[in-house]
């Protein structure tokens, strides 16, 4: 399914994002500091919440695509890990925990019954990369390294897809994807939580966006950088009220569509839409 786009005269490019649907939804394993078997998922409230994120997105002028989710793949409803799609070609994702590893072969179906090409990958397991670590700024990637994407893999994006992967480091492990304390907002601005990461990346961080709205963890921690941005608006899991005020000062329309099941298992509205173009090129 899909919906119309922005319109032909918007300033803005055109999103897709790519969704799975939570048929088969669960937290069944543990492997982030999130997951408790003990606290599992409703599946009526699940579908309710992943049904508005559809419609906030297509509200907010996204075309939206979705697939469903498979029995034994409780995870699948997070498809940003399984790949990273620029134009019409993608890497596909190599998981670190072997919980979710055959999640990228179904998100590689969709992506090549669709028309995507897959950029060639070393068949090495050291080189494991997750989606969610994969942000564009500007003309350049971040890449978060350390719980589930090797440095070394940050590297070989680079290559093969031709553009400047700037390493940060995580080092507090509730933070484990870069999307979870990372969001871009435009070419100049982004909202993050230095916190989370090593000096090193801090530093790089720095140097690359100009005007910051930097948050505290107490604010990352209500998975509000797990957002994504169509346009002008800013969809959140939650906006607490400060991060909210400086978005609308930038110009920003703030909506939120809160996804608290989905965060049982450590994934806000970021790790739930695949963008299918990150870096906009043709």
């Amino acid at each position: 399914m899909t919906a119309t786009g922005p319109a032909a005269d918007s300033p803005y490019p055109p999103k897709s994002f790519l969704l799975c649907s939570p048929e088969h939804f669960d937290v069944t394993f543990e492997i982030n500091p999130w997951m408790t078997t003990e606290r599992r998922p409703d599946r009526d409230k699940s579908w309710l919440e992943w049904n508005a994120l559809v419609a906030g997105l297509r509200s907010a002028g996204a075309t939206v695509h979705h697939f469903p989710s498979l029995p034994g793949l409780p995870d699948m409803v997070f498809p940003t890990d399984v790949g990273v799609v620029t134009g019409k070609r993608f890497v596909r994702g190599r998981f670190r925990h072997p919980e979710r590893s055959n999640e990228a072969e179904h998100g590689a179906a969709w992506l090549l019954e669709h028309g995507y090409a897959e950029i060639p990958w070393p068949d090495d397991p050291a080189l494991y990369v997750e989606g969610g670590d994969v942000i564009r700024f500007g003309e350049a990637l971040l890449c978060g390294t350390g719980p589930r994407t090797s440095p070394a893999a940050a590297q070989q994006l680079s290559r093969v897809l031709g553009v400047e992967v700037v390493p940060v480091p995580i080092v507090d492990p509730r933070f484990y994807h870069l999307d979870m304390s990372f969001c871009p907002l435009d070419d100049r601005r982004a909202l993050y939580a230095p916190g989370v990461w090593s000096e090193e990346g801090q530093r790089a961080v720095e140097k690359l966006v100009p005007e910051p709205l930097i948050i505290s963890i107490d604010e990352a921690l209500t998975f509000s950088a797990n957002s994504v941005v169509v346009g002008r608006t800013v969809v959140m899991p939650a906006c607490p009220p400060r991060i909210r005020t400086a978005l609308e000062d930038w110009g920003f329309t703030v909506l939120v569509s809160p996804v608290d099941e989905f965060l049982k298992a450590g994934g806000g509205i970021r790790c739930m839409a695949l963008d299918l173009d990150l870096l906009g090129r043709a």
